[in-house]
């Protein structure tokens, strides 16, 4: 008889540890309580950021329109009053016959009205139509130096002479000894019927209009400040002095030829390139946003610049604000709302961790009642296996001895038959050998009585060894079924032991 495998259901293998109930059920409870609370901040943080960010930029268009202007009309107020002093008859009076008389009085005005209306003109210079010198006068003793080759410059001559408003603006120069830059402002003298009849040059300090940009140093913020660029991407007016007089493009030969003639900026030296592709290119662009980002060159950050180009000269007024400073309200509201979020996250974590622990212990508890009961169901059912694997073994054993027994006895079943035989042959053998075969023939069919009933009691005992046999094989059977039964209710119980160790973590 083949021997019987009982299998046992073994489990499952080791498993990943999960994150545990009563840490799961707290941290639902802290989502609970702070998640209205991120949700307002998240939306906080974003409206307020699109307004601060709208309003600074309003701020910074508002700010560069005001300041713009405010030099513009500076520039403006100069040139009406150029213009309307550079025509009073005393000097329409001079420029027609040179009269030295009107000389006099033009000069004795000219120094009165700079000193008391205009000190910021520190020299004021007389030409003819062709560009030679007449005179000059000025409350500060300047002289005026040649510019390049000539007092006046060929290009300046040309463009006032060109000029539709009879005024020409020049570019800026500077000093070096003086510390201090100046504009010309050139203008053509009229007669009473409108003919041209020579020019004056009102040399104009820029102080004012530096003022006007260094008071944007921080009135937008921390870092925030202002600078002037002229029509060549020239930094003409610029807080930082490493970057004064630098170009933001490469200028063209010629325009760079000029400055370097001129020594426009104090030096032999042309104008450095320190690009800026964003500047450059709202130069170039009429259509370019009114307020863009850009980071300057030297800046490690970013700045929100905005631009405001003016009418009565070719400059266009820069103001910048690092974004930074922008979010500074905004960081603070966030700041605010977090330390808030933290006061609420406290007692809502303990809340949590607390009531995750009152609601997780006995569940907890009841989880490790049943692993214990599982691990008691596998032993027994493991010793189930190993009790059954031998009574099978036993009962295989058996079964071949009985084989066996079965084998003998039928061999001296048919011995005694033979032996019967043999008896009962000689005793019908003739009389002179009957008495002495007689006895020995008897002895014989007495063994063989003996054989049979010797084989009889055999028979009897392998019949109940065989009973004993089927029993325990029925025994062994229902310790077999047992067995099964054990595994499949260990089974169930790993199955829900695992359910419960997926929602405990454990």
């Amino acid at each position: 008889m083949a021997q019987r495998d009982v299998v046992v259901y073994q489990g499952n293998g080791p498993r990943k540890k999960s994150v545990s109930l009563s840490l799961r059920l707290s941290l639902w409870l802290i989502l609970a309580a702070t998640a209205p609370l991120l949700i307002v901040l998240v939306t906080n943080e974003i409206q307020t950021r699109a307004t601060l960010i709208d309003q600074a930029d309003k701020t910074l268009q508002t700010d560069a329109q005001t300041h713009a202007q405010l030099i513009q009309n500076y520039l403006t107020g100069k040139m009406l009053e150029a213009r309307t002093l550079d025509n009073t008859p005393v000097v329409q009076q001079y420029f027609t016959d040179h009269d030295q008389t009107a000389l006099q009085t033009l000069l004795k005005n000219g120094l009165a009205i700079n000193k008391s209306n205009d000190p910021d003109i520190i020299l004021t210079t007389h030409f003819t139509l062709q560009g030679q010198y007449l005179f000059h006068y000025s409350i500060y003793g300047f002289k005026p130096e040649p510019i390049g080759k000539s007092l006046l410059p060929p290009e300046d001559l040309q463009a006032v002479l060109h000029s539709k408003t009879g005024q020409y603006v020049s570019d800026v120069y500077y000093d070096p000894e003086a510390k201090q830059s100046v504009i010309d402002i050139y203008t053509v003298v009229f007669s009473p019927t409108l003919k041209p009849l020579g020019i004056i040059r009102s040399t104009l300090s820029m102080n004012y209009i530096w003022s006007i940009v260094n008071s944007e140093k921080g009135a937008n913020g921390s870092g925030s400040y202002a600078f002037i660029l002229d029509e060549n991407g020239i930094r003409i007016v610029d807080p930082n002095q490493q970057q004064l007089f630098t170009s933001v493009a490469p200028l063209s030969s010629q325009a760079q030829q000029l400055i370097i003639s001129e020594q426009r900026y104090g030096t032999q030296d042309g104008a450095p390139v320190v690009s800026d592709n964003v500047l450059a290119g709202v130069l170039n662009n009429q259509q370019s946003p009114v307020v863009f980002s850009d980071t300057p060159a030297g800046a490690s950050e970013a700045y929100q610049v905005t631009w405001q180009r003016f009418s009565n000269v070719p400059w266009t007024y820069f103001v910048l604000t690092p974004q930074s400073s922008i979010y500074v309200v905004a960081n603070q509201q966030l700041l605010t709302t977090l330390l808030i979020a933290l006061f609420v996250l406290i007692p809502a974590a303990l809340l949590g961790w607390m009531v995750g622990n009152s609601i997780a212990y006995p569940i907890s508890r009841s989880v490790e009642s049943l692993l214990s009961s599982n691990r008691m169901l596998n032993q027994l059912s493991e010793s189930e296996k190993k009790t059954a694997s031998e009574q099978l073994w036993m009962l295989d054993a058996s079964e071949a001895g009985l084989k066996s027994i079965q084998y003998y006895t039928n061999a001296s079943r048919k011995a005694a038959y033979q032996l019967n035989a043999v008896g009962t042959d000689l005793l019908a053998r003739p009389e002179r050998d009957k008495q002495l075969i007689l006895n020995g023939v008897a002895q014989m069919v007495e063994i063989g009585r003996y054989f049979g009933q010797a084989v009889t009691h055999q028979e009897e005992c392998n019949r109940k060894v065989a009973a004993a046999m089927k029993a325990t094989n029925e025994v062994a059977r229902q310790i077999e079924s047992s067995a099964q039964a054990v595994n499949g209710a260990t089974s169930v119980l790993d199955e829900v032991v695992n359910q419960l160790r997926r929602v405990t973590g454990r």
